[in-house]
């Protein structure tokens, strides 16, 4: 594996873990109610680019 297809996979790991911890922080009430959904559509954007970004590399 490629330097890029590793940074692919540590991102696609990064991308999950965020997701919990979001997730976690949403079932604990730190997340204003109605924000969740916003919240994650804005992460998982960027996430998504950086992405599409590296597979273009490839």
């Amino acid at each position: 594996m490629n330097l890029v297809g590793h940074n692919m996979a540590l991102v696609e790991e990064l991308k999950i873990h965020m997701l919990k911890r979001i997730e976690l922080y949403e079932k604990r009430g730190f997340i204003k109610k109605g924000k969740y959904k916003e919240l994650v559509e804005f992460e998982t954007k960027a996430m998504d680019e950086r992405l599409e970004t590296m597979k273009q590399w490839l």
